[in-house]
């Protein structure tokens, strides 16, 4: 009851801040839109030296004119749009790749500087990566320099991904240790404050007390969610929430879907 009692409570403070945020989108060029690109960002959430990777720069509108460090791996699994200067809601650990900065499962530290936007993005296939062509964008960034770790380490996945919420369509690689005692809202699709562990064990991507990497993707939030048991967790029912997420067990063909839609 204490748990259920405290996310209405989130659910209120949550949808009214986000109802401040929300405006319209600028329009594609492509034919292959950006699924990310739903209204302005929140503030960026800076904190040490050298940051974790926050799988794209969506959250740095406010950055503009500063260089900021990451730890990233690098990564062809997620999307991308431009070339040498990408939209702000770009997966970084892709754009790395694709801007030889890093190797795809090469871990390494990326300076990247966030730069005003475009009136336009060229999509072009560079290192294994094919990036999208995308029209007038806010924000960009660029990978300024990069300086490789002796080994890939992916991080460990947070509680829940409300720190990710309008990076949607992005994809995201953590190290989860599956359980079944936190609280999970939804069934496939799941609220972004469920727990990840929990939600893991759920959807069948990790058992109760495995540890392995799971690839999760950010979504929209849904108008409703269903409940259900699954693998000894009970995930609940829920109305309206402002962030979802999922599981991409297929991670190639997820890539190969982004890119042809």
């Amino acid at each position: 009851m204490i748990i259920l009692a405290t996310k209405v409570q989130h659910t209120i403070v949550t949808g009214a801040f986000i109802a401040l945020l929300c405006v319209s989108s600028a329009s594609a060029e492509s034919n292959q839109p950006s699924t990310a690109k739903l209204g302005t960002p929140q503030v960026a959430i800076t904190g040490a030296v050298i940051e974790a990777d926050p799988g794209s720069l969506f959250n740095y509108a406010g950055e503009v004119g500063q260089t900021l460090k990451f730890n990233v791996v690098g990564s062809d699994a997620g999307a991308i749009w431009g070339d040498g200067t990408y939209t702000s809601d770009s997966a970084l650990a892709v754009a790395a790749v694709h801007a030889g900065a890093l190797k795809v499962g090469q871990a390494g530290v990326v300076t990247v500087e966030i730069v005003p936007g475009l009136d336009s993005y060229a999509g072009v296939a560079r290192n294994g990566v094919v990036s999208i062509s995308y029209g007038p964008w806010q924000v960009s960034y660029r990978i300024v320099g990069a300086e490789a770790t002796s080994a890939a380490q992916v991080q460990r996945a947070p509680e829940n991904l409300t720190v990710y919420r309008g990076q949607n369509g992005t994809l995201l690689e953590f190290e989860v240790t599956g359980s079944t005692t936190e609280s999970v809202w939804g069934d496939d699709i799941y609220t972004d404050d469920s727990s990840i562990a929990a939600a893991a064990v759920h959807a069948g991507a990790l058992q109760p007390g495995q540890t392995g990497i799971v690839v999760i993707e950010v979504m929209p939030g849904q108008a409703s969610y269903s409940g259900s048991q699954a693998n000894g967790v009970a995930s609940r029912n829920y109305g309206p929430w402002d962030g979802s997420f999922k599981f991409v067990l297929n991670v190639d063909a997820k890539v190969q879907s982004k890119l042809s839609n």
